[in-house]
Formats: structure tokens, sequence, C-alpha cells
């Protein structure tokens, strides 16, 4: 009986020892969650930890997880798009070890972040509508990128060079949620915002009764209640390649003075006049006005339904504008320097968009 007991307390000691142990190991563990993301950017150590930890960094309607690796990994390759350009040819010179630098690329972190999230939230809205994109669809669609760049060597070369990249991340970063986001937008635009388009329709075709009736263009702009031109529908001077791809044919043979029937794009109908044109440095440019009235865009309609998303933001110095339905800094310096940095973007050939 004694010997049983013993045994039995020796059988309590060990469990309690190892009870004792896991409880300390997983206080370390939730201790080191804690500050990589309390300090993952300012630590070198902590960097390399939470990039082989599949940490959350980003949380969408508790489906979509976008981790703090994949944040890394894809700011390094904006990184390493910068520092294998020569800008220095150009008068610009790139270095985000500075303190300025190190604020510049925090700008890109957050429109990274930003780009990511529209990603994963196009990609579950286009699940929950039946599409699907295979590994042979996007296997078919690198094929016929590399057909268009003449070499798959090439392609490997330029991805390695330029990113850091293989061809299989250019597949899961760029090729796969290309495809997801062109099959979702067909699919908007055939099932969604009939009602808008139709009332578009309807009132292109007004302002066009109007001009044939010999009401100047600028009053029958000035008149369209929903058209989103300035006073007088004048929009400016354009580059051919600067205007919507079914525009672009019409414009190019149009006589000055000329006003085009109607033209329906994927942003809405439009009604272009063009008052002059001119050649500089070689280049035909444009001096347009426009009567539009847009249908309900892929962009807006996108934007709707990513408000409506539950998007949790884990990273210390960011949070989610429920509003905006955008990922905004925390920090108020932050911010007022992106502000200022952003109004002249010409400046930082690092804040223009690649």
């Amino acid at each position: 009986m004694e010997k049983n007991n013993k045994v039995k307390l020796k059988k309590i000691r060990l469990s309690t020892v190892l009870y004792s142990v896991v409880f300390f190991v997983l206080v370390l563990i939730i201790i080191g969650i804690l500050f990589i993301y309390k300090f993952s950017n300012d630590n070198s150590i902590l960097s390399s930890i939470d990039e082989k930890m599949p940490l959350p960094a980003i949380i969408i309607n508790g489906k979509k997880i976008i981790t703090i690796g994949e944040v890394k990994n894809n700011l390094r390759a904006i990184e390493s798009f910068y520092e294998n350009q020569d800008f220095a040819s150009l008068g610009y010179r790139v270095d985000f070890s500075t303190e300025d630098g190190k604020k510049r690329l925090k700008v890109r972190e957050r429109e990274l972040i930003n780009k990511m999230i529209e990603d994963r939230a196009i990609e579950m809205l286009a699940e929950e509508k039946g599409i699907k994109i295979t590994n042979k669809m996007v296997d078919e669609a690198v094929n016929r990128k590399i057909a268009e760049a003449g070499s798959k060597d090439a392609v490997i070369k330029n991805l390695n060079n330029l990113y850091g990249w293989s061809l299989k991340d250019f597949k899961n970063k760029i090729v796969k949620f290309s495809l997801y986001k062109a099959n979702l937008e067909s699919w908007v635009e055939k099932n969604t915002g009939k009602q808008k388009k139709e009332r578009a329709r309807k009132d292109i075709e007004e302002a066009k009764t109007n001009l044939d009736k010999g009401i100047s263009f600028e009053d029958v702009a000035n008149n369209s209640k929903s058209n989103k031109a300035p006073e007088g529908g004048h929009i400016g001077w354009f580059k051919k390649e600067y205007l919507a791809t079914e525009l672009q044919s019409v414009v190019v043979s149009m006589q000055k003075g000329e006003t085009s029937d109607i033209i329906e794009s994927k942003l809405g109908y439009h009604i272009l006049k063009l008052n002059d044109k001119k050649n500089k440095d070689n280049e035909e440019l444009y001096d347009l006005s426009q009567i539009f009235f847009p249908k309900l865009s892929f962009a807006d309609w996108l934007d709707g339904q990513i408000k409506k998303m539950k998007v949790n933001v884990l990273l210390n110095e960011y949070q989610w504008d429920t509003k905006k339905g955008i990922v905004e800094f925390k920090d108020s310096k932050m911010q007022e320097f992106e502000k200022k940095a952003l109004s002249n973007p010409q400046r930082d050939v690092s804040l223009i968009t690649l």
C-alpha cells in the first residue's frame, strides 16, 4: 500500500513538472509573439523570426490571412526593385537607410499592405461567386507572358534581378490575383449595377439629343446633373495612351472642333469634343471636353465590398479605417510625413507608384 502511494506521488510530481514546463514554454512563446508584433520592424533578430512563423498581420472576415512574413517578403521585393534601378543617371538617389528613407519605405509598406488586402478581398469575393482559378489557368497565363517576352530564361532572370523572385513567386503574387480580378470584373459587369448602367445610358442619349438640337456642348455639359466633368466639360490636354482604351482610336480620328458619337467604356458613357491638338516632342496631344455618365465601375463596387468587410490589423503601427476601407498609420507624425511626401512624389522616385 505504501509502495503504491509512493508510485502515485511520483507520477503526480512528474505530471506537475511536465505541466509546469509546458506552461513555461507557452508563456515564453506568447511573450515572444508579443515582442514580434511590437518590435518586429526595429529588431533584425525578431524580423528573421517573424518571417519563419506564419503569424497573421491582417485577418479579413476571419477567413483570409496575410502573414507578417508575406508583408516582409513583398517589401523586400520593393526594396530590391529600387536598388537594382539606375536612378543615378536620372539624377535620383534612393537610400532607405536614412531616417527619411526608413519613413519613405514605411509609406511603401502601407501601400503594399492595402494592395495585399485588395488582392485577398478579390480572391475571397471571386470564390464566393463560384470563380475558381486553377494551377493550369495560372500556368497558361504565365506561358502567354513568356511568349510575349520571348524567352523563359529572360523572364526568370528579370524577375530575380529586379525583385528577387522565382517564377513560382511571380505566379503566386501577381498572375493568380490578376486572373481572379479579371474574372471577378467580368462577373460584376454582367451581374451588378444594371440599374445604374441603364440610367447612365438614358442620360447620355438625352445629352446627345440636346447636342443634335443645336445646344452647345458647354451648355449640355453644364446642365447634365450626373456629368462628372468640370465647367463646360473641359478636361484638358491628353496623350492618347492616357485615355481609356475605348476612347483612343476615336480621339485620334477626330478633327478639331468635332464632337463624337456616344462611346461606351468600362467606366461609363462618353461624348467627346476635340477642342485642339498639337505635336510636342514628337507626340500628339489632344485638348478634350467630355460629357460623361459613369456606370458602376469595378473599382467602386470593390471599394464598397471591402468597406463591408471586417478587417483586423494586428501590426502595431497601423489601424483599419472603416470609413475609407484602408489601412492607415496610427502615428499622426507618419500621417503628416506621408501626406507631405505624396503631395509631390516627383521629387522622390521611391514614392512613384511602380
